[in-house]
Protein backbone atom coordinates (compact mmCIF):
# COMPACT_ATOMS: atom_id res chain seq x y z
CA UNK A 1 0.00 0.00 0.00
CA UNK A 2 2.86 2.37 0.78
CA UNK A 3 4.42 1.90 -2.64
CA UNK A 4 1.08 2.39 -4.38
CA UNK A 5 0.52 5.55 -2.36
CA UNK A 6 3.98 6.90 -3.13
CA UNK A 7 3.80 6.29 -6.88
CA UNK A 8 0.26 7.64 -7.08
CA UNK A 9 1.48 10.70 -5.19
CA UNK A 10 4.30 11.13 -7.71
CA UNK A 11 1.78 10.92 -10.54
CA UNK A 12 -0.48 13.58 -9.05
CA UNK A 13 2.34 15.87 -7.96
CA UNK A 14 4.76 15.67 -10.89
CA UNK A 15 2.70 14.66 -13.92
CA UNK A 16 -0.70 16.23 -13.25
CA UNK A 17 0.79 18.92 -10.99
CA UNK A 18 -2.22 19.05 -8.68
CA UNK A 19 -2.16 21.64 -5.90
CA UNK A 20 -3.28 19.03 -3.31
CA UNK A 21 -1.62 15.75 -4.36
CA UNK A 22 -1.94 14.07 -0.95
CA UNK A 23 -5.71 14.40 -0.88
CA UNK A 24 -6.12 13.41 -4.52
CA UNK A 25 -3.89 10.38 -4.00
CA UNK A 26 -5.95 9.29 -1.01
CA UNK A 27 -9.21 9.69 -2.94
CA UNK A 28 -7.89 7.87 -6.01
CA UNK A 29 -6.49 4.92 -4.05
CA UNK A 30 -9.66 4.74 -1.97
CA UNK A 31 -11.72 4.59 -5.15
CA UNK A 32 -9.56 1.78 -6.57
CA UNK A 33 -9.72 -0.15 -3.29
CA UNK A 34 -13.50 0.29 -3.21
CA UNK A 35 -13.80 -1.02 -6.78
CA UNK A 36 -11.94 -4.18 -5.82
CA UNK A 37 -13.76 -4.73 -2.51
CA UNK A 38 -17.17 -4.01 -4.03
CA UNK A 39 -16.37 -6.33 -6.94
CA UNK A 40 -15.43 -9.15 -4.60
CA UNK A 41 -18.51 -8.62 -2.41
CA UNK A 42 -20.73 -8.43 -5.49
CA UNK A 43 -19.30 -11.70 -6.82
CA UNK A 44 -19.85 -13.40 -3.46
CA UNK A 45 -23.40 -12.07 -3.29
CA UNK A 46 -24.26 -13.24 -6.79
CA UNK A 47 -22.62 -16.65 -6.43
CA UNK A 48 -23.96 -17.39 -2.94
CA UNK A 49 -27.39 -15.74 -2.98
CA UNK A 50 -28.15 -14.99 -6.65
CA UNK A 51 -28.70 -11.38 -5.67
CA UNK A 52 -27.03 -8.08 -6.59
CA UNK A 53 -25.27 -6.06 -3.95
CA UNK A 54 -27.27 -2.96 -3.05
CA UNK A 55 -25.92 0.23 -4.65
CA UNK A 56 -26.29 2.08 -1.36
CA UNK A 57 -24.10 -0.57 0.31
CA UNK A 58 -21.47 -0.10 -2.40
CA UNK A 59 -21.48 3.66 -1.85
CA UNK A 60 -21.28 3.16 1.93
CA UNK A 61 -18.21 0.94 1.43
CA UNK A 62 -16.59 3.66 -0.68
CA UNK A 63 -17.25 6.29 1.99
CA UNK A 64 -15.94 3.97 4.70
CA UNK A 65 -12.73 3.35 2.77
CA UNK A 66 -12.24 7.06 2.05
CA UNK A 67 -12.78 7.89 5.72
CA UNK A 68 -10.47 5.12 6.90
CA UNK A 69 -7.70 6.06 4.48
CA UNK A 70 -8.03 9.73 5.36
CA UNK A 71 -7.85 8.92 9.05
CA UNK A 72 -4.89 6.56 8.71
CA UNK A 73 -2.87 8.56 6.18
CA UNK A 74 -3.59 12.20 6.97
CA UNK A 75 -4.63 12.48 10.59
CA UNK A 76 -1.60 10.45 11.70
CA UNK A 77 0.82 12.10 9.26
CA UNK A 78 1.64 8.77 7.64
CA UNK A 79 1.14 10.17 4.12
CA UNK A 80 4.03 12.62 4.47
CA UNK A 81 6.14 9.91 6.08
CA UNK A 82 5.54 7.58 3.12
CA UNK A 83 6.64 10.29 0.67
CA UNK A 84 9.82 10.89 2.67
CA UNK A 85 10.66 7.15 2.72
CA UNK A 86 10.20 6.73 -1.06
CA UNK A 87 9.27 3.02 -0.87
CA UNK A 88 9.71 0.71 -3.86
CA UNK A 89 9.00 -2.91 -4.70
CA UNK A 90 12.29 -4.85 -4.54
CA UNK A 91 14.24 -1.55 -4.77
CA UNK A 92 13.16 -1.19 -8.40
CA UNK A 93 11.67 2.04 -9.70
CA UNK A 94 10.44 0.43 -12.93
CA UNK A 95 8.89 -2.57 -11.21
CA UNK A 96 7.11 -0.26 -8.79
CA UNK A 97 5.64 1.75 -11.66
CA UNK A 98 4.53 -1.41 -13.46
CA UNK A 99 2.88 -2.90 -10.36
CA UNK A 100 1.14 0.38 -9.60
CA UNK A 101 -0.18 0.60 -13.17
CA UNK A 102 -1.30 -3.04 -13.16
CA UNK A 103 -3.15 -2.48 -9.87
CA UNK A 104 -4.93 0.60 -11.23
CA UNK A 105 -5.80 -1.00 -14.58
CA UNK A 106 -7.05 -4.19 -12.91
CA UNK A 107 -9.26 -2.23 -10.50
CA UNK A 108 -10.67 -0.01 -13.23
CA UNK A 109 -11.23 -2.93 -15.62
CA UNK A 110 -13.20 -4.71 -12.89
CA UNK A 111 -15.69 -1.86 -13.13
CA UNK A 112 -16.36 -2.77 -16.78
CA UNK A 113 -16.13 -6.55 -17.10
CA UNK A 114 -17.41 -7.40 -13.61
CA UNK A 115 -21.06 -6.47 -14.25
CA UNK A 116 -21.07 -8.32 -17.59
CA UNK A 117 -19.74 -11.49 -15.97
CA UNK A 118 -22.09 -11.26 -12.99
CA UNK A 119 -25.13 -10.55 -15.17
CA UNK A 120 -24.52 -13.85 -16.94
CA UNK A 121 -24.48 -15.64 -13.62
CA UNK A 122 -27.63 -13.83 -12.45
CA UNK A 123 -29.42 -14.83 -15.67
CA UNK A 124 -28.58 -18.47 -14.96
CA UNK A 125 -30.01 -18.17 -11.42
CA UNK A 126 -33.39 -16.99 -12.65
Amino acid sequence: MRVLYYYSFLFYSKILRDNEPHLLTTLALSFLEALIINGILEAISVHAFCKDLDKLAMFAILLLIIGTNYWILHRTGKAKEIVKLKPQFFNSHRLSIVITLVFAIAAISLMFWGPIYLKGILDQCR
